[in-house]
């Protein structure tokens, strides 16, 4: 099941990298992000950025800092204030330092990726989010998530070791790769999938980026699996294959029918049986369906709000478990902005119909 629209759609239209990649950025915690740019820049970009974060009642605001260039600066270059505010940055003592360009930045030709190189101690990274180069937010988001990879340990042997973690006999583990930091139902959708692969008796090694410390992104190697939020160009996935050698699922599951095939997807890139856990899941779904029989056989309509369109794949899925059938003259109903993540997905949207049902009547 599959819907056209997701987050990342919409915000192409919002069309700013900078907020795309502090959507990574800043949620590696003990990390700092700078904006190289004059102080409106880091104020038009993070205020946005903290008002998406809020809406969704998030309110546990990251820590952004900026060059702060001036006219001055832009005349004869900005080099000197990225380091200056590295230099501050490195007072509060991160663990990494990330650095966005801006379009000023980019105009004026400063070099960000040589002033970075200048230190050593900790990983000090640019991302190049030049947004007048033809960015966006998705593009944004893309280019964080390459960067932030550089922190991947590339010797075995440095792997952090993780014996407060996992015993002599570890499970299986995975890596969560690209949740949107923006999307409102982010943790419920990362619970969803924590659910079903805690049915194949599989872990969680790190999420990238939601609330990930430096080093959960340079033990990376020592999961056993990648799983992508959804599906990204091959330069992401092929990156990140090459990066941490594991093999990987492109993206979380949709509804029922995304379920099964991801329990199944699972245990096979494993070597694991997933017989309990097919059969768990589907009693779960069957429990889902009794729980909305009163909703059976009613006819909706789908509201885009302009925006939105549903494929056919929810539409099937609908009809097929719960009759529910699609008309002009149908009650209202919102489409999701993202494909419902799991069997709990549908089950949170079969709620939020309900009320529009029980409301029509």
């Amino acid at each position: 099941m599959n819907l056209k629209t997701s987050h990342s759609d919409i915000s192409r239209h919002e069309g700013c990298t900078i907020q795309g990649a502090l959507s990574i950025t800043a949620f590696v915690d003990d990390a700092i992000t700078i904006i190289h740019g004059p102080s409106g820049c880091t104020h038009q970009s993070s205020a946005f950025f903290y008002s998406a974060l809020m809406y969704n009642g998030y309110f546990d605001i990251p820590f952004i800092l900026s060059s702060e260039i001036n006219e001055n600066d832009i005349i004869f270059g900005g080099e000197k204030k990225l380091a200056e505010a590295i230099e501050k940055a490195l007072t509060y003592n991160p663990k990494a330092v990330f650095v966005l360009g801006t379009c000023v930045s980019a105009t004026i030709g400063d070099s960000i990726e040589e002033v970075c190189r200048e230190y050593t101690d900790i990983p000090v990274i640019p991302v190049n989010t030049a947004g007048f180069l033809g960015g966006s937010f998705t593009s944004g988001f893309e280019e964080a998530l390459l960067a932030v990879s550089a922190l991947i340990a590339e010797d075995e042997n440095a792997i952090l070791k993780k014996t407060k973690k996992q015993s002599k006999t570890k499970i299986p583990s995975v890596n969560i790769i690209g949740e949107k930091n923006l999307e409102s139902d982010i943790d419920e959708n990362y619970a969803e999938v924590k659910r079903l692969l805690k049915l194949l008796n599989v872990g969680i090694n790190m999420r990238l980026a939601r609330h990930t410390s430096v080093s959960d992104i340079q033990n990376m190697k020592s999961a056993d699996l990648n799983i992508f939020r959804e599906k990204f160009p091959d330069t992401i996935t092929d990156h990140f294959t090459q990066k941490t050698g594991l093999k990987y699922i492109e993206e979380f599951p949709a509804g029922f029918t995304g379920s099964i095939e991801f329990i199944k997807k699972v245990a096979e890139k494993l070597d694991l049986n997933p017989g309990y856990a097919l059969a768990e899941e589907r009693k779960y779904q069957q429990s889902i369906i009794e729980e909305f029989s009163d909703i059976k056989g009613r006819t909706i309509n789908f509201d885009s709000f302009g925006f939105q369109n549903a494929d056919y794949d929810i539409l099937n899925e609908m009809s097929e478990y719960f009759g529910i059938k699609v008309d002009d003259d149908g009650t209202e109903i919102p489409i999701p902005f993202s494909a419902p993540v799991g069997s709990t997905g549908i089950k949170r949207m079969l709620h939020q119909w309900r009320r529009f049902l029980r409301h029509a009547e």
